[in-house]
This record gives C-alpha cells, structure tokens and sequence, in this order.
C-alpha cells in the first residue's frame, strides 16, 4: 500500500514536471539566455510590481467570497483565516498542480473545524462559478477576436503582418499537434488521478455532505456581494497580466483588448496541471503577442519575467501565510 502511495505521489508530481519542461522547452528552445540579464535591466519595475499587486488581491477577494460560501452550511469562519487558507492553496498548486484545493479543505478541516467534505463541496460551488465567468468571458472575447484565435494556428499568425500567401492550415502546423498532445495528455491524466482520488466510491454521508456544500451558493444571503466578489477575482487576473505589458515598451503599446486575447488565451492554457501554467501558459501568451506584433525576444522575456515574479510572489505569500495561521492557531 505505501509503495502504491509513493508511486502515485510521484506521479502526480513527475508527470506535470514532465509536461511543463517540454513546452518550456519548444518555446524557448531558440532563446538566447546569455543577454537575459541585460534584457531585464529594460524592465520598468513599477508596473510589473504593479501587476503583481493584483496578484495578491485576486487571493483576497476568492478568500472573502469563500467565507459567504461556508456561512449558508452553519460555519462561521474568521474571513482572516479563509484568506490565510486561500493563499496557502495557490502556493500548495505550484508544488503539486490541482493539490491546492485538496490542501484549502484539509487544513480548513484542522484549523476551523469544518468537515473536509463540506469544504470541498463549497469549493466545487467556486469552481462552477469561475467556470461559467471563464466560458462566458472566452466565448466574447472568441466572437469578437475570432481572426487572432485563428492566427495562432497558423505559420502566418507567428507576425501580425505576415504575407497571406505563407498562410498554411491550422491542421497542418506543429503547433496544433502540439497543444492537442498537450490537451490528450492532460486530460488521460485529469481521468487518473480522479481515480485514484476514489471520489466516486465514498461513503453515502460524504457525498451528502459534498452536496451540501456546492448547493449552498443556492443559499448565499449576499448574492450581489458573492457575485461582486466573483467578478472582482477575474479582473485582478486581467490586470495582473495587462499591467505588466507596460514594463517593456514593446509590449506597452498593446491595448486593453489585445490584452484580454492573451488573458483568456492564457486562462486556457493554466487548465492544463502544470505547477502554476508553466509551458502552456508560457506558449500561449508569447504567441498571442507575437500576433499582435511584438518582437520575439520581447514576447518571450516578458513572459518568463511575469510568470516568474508570480510564481515566487504566490510561492512567498503562501509561505507566509501558512506561518501566520500556525501562530493564530497555536495561541487560540
């Protein structure tokens, strides 16, 4: 049995690690990293430290609408602690992607007392929440953007004014094998680790419990504040990637519009569970800004940069949240 633990552990850690590293790899496969250093001092740093501000809020605010989401199942829970426990999950799905959400319930369940079940059914309630805003936002910014999502499957999409006659279909470039790998892989992968979750051979009285949990948005007494809160969450996400354009100045001139194709091209590529997006995240928004006209080099140093900065900064935050609710707790 402990070995079949190990095996799965490493696994779930390995695989992910796997991927990432491939799609990294294409990616950057032509950088030169040799002038990465002089390429940085280019950087305004106030905008990036400005984006990476709204990488803080965006955990804030999940963690203040996860409180309205315990209240309706009989749990009262200091809004100090669900953001405490919020900040220790992105830091926790770095580590082990998908793990975060596994992590906010166990340690809920050890700090506050609510029942594991009970937790995850509340966070199965966020996810269906943010899944709606994602599609809704993914299928406007699709309809209005169509020709862009088109371009970055096609070798004449690698520059936004690449010669139509260079134009070769979708089906026959790499980068569609590549990214339908990526999906296949990730999805055998999704199928099981779900299995080896065994959700679907628990107990009757967790499943209630779960129920339970995802109905209670049915029951939230402040929705307007819920869905306040909801919204809020996706445009600190926006902004903390649009922000972040103006610390280069070729990227600064990319307007709030082109800014949200790479948002929601990028919310994509983060389904696939790789630690914090790394490679597909990477490979969609350096194309996208390509698209859009933005120099290689440029395109891929501000990702590496953003993606980095975030990465350490939930990675930080994480860290020293998970200290505090020792210490609160330790004292109560």
């Amino acid at each position: 049995m402990e070995a079949k633990n190990v095996t799965g552990k490493t696994f779930k850690i390995l695989i992910p690690l796997l991927i990432s590293a491939a799609v990294l790899w294409y990616t950057y496969r032509n950088y030169d990293f040799n002038d990465f250093g002089k390429t940085l001092g280019t950087i305004d740093m106030k905008w990036l430290g400005a984006a990476l501000l709204f990488s803080l809020l965006g955990p804030l605010f999940r963690g203040l609408r996860w409180d309205l989401l315990l209240r309706p199942i009989g749990y009262t829970v200091p809004k100090r602690d669900t953001n405490l426990i919020v900040f220790t999950g992105y830091a926790a799905n770095i580590i082990i992607p998908r793990f975060g959400e596994i992590s906010r319930c166990a340690i809920l369940d050890r700090k506050d007392h609510v029942p594991f079940s009970k937790g995850l059914g509340t966070l199965i309630a966020e996810r269906f929440v943010d899944m709606i805003l994602l599609v809704s936002l993914t299928g406007i910014t699709v309809l209005t953007q169509y020709g862009k999502f088109v371009q970055l499957f096609s070798n004449a999409g690698a520059k936004a004014d690449a010669a139509p006659a260079v134009s070769v279909p979708f089906y026959q470039n790499p980068k569609f094998y590549i990214l339908t790998g990526i999906i296949l892989i990730s999805a055998g992968l999704c199928i099981v680790l779900w299995k080896k979750l065994g959700l679907h051979e628990r107990i009757k009285g967790f499943i209630v419990n779960l129920w339970e949990g995802f109905i209670a948005i049915r029951q939230i007494d402040h929705l307007p504040l819920f869905l306040l809160y909801s919204v809020s969450i996706w445009i600190c996400y926006y902004f903390e990637m649009y922000l972040a354009f103006f610390s280069m100045e070729s990227t600064s001139a990319v307007g709030p519009i082109a800014g949200l194709v790479c948002f929601v091209a990028g919310s994509i590529a983060v389904l696939v569970p790789t630690p914090n997006g790394a490679g597909p995240w990477h490979f969609a928004i350096i194309n996208m800004l390509l698209i859009y006209g933005v120099p290689d080099r440029d395109a891929q140093t501000l990702a590496l940069v953003l993606h980095t900065s975030q990465t350490a900064c939930y990675l930080l935050a994480g860290a020293v949240a998970w200290v505090l609710l020792e210490l609160i707790h330790k004292e109560s």
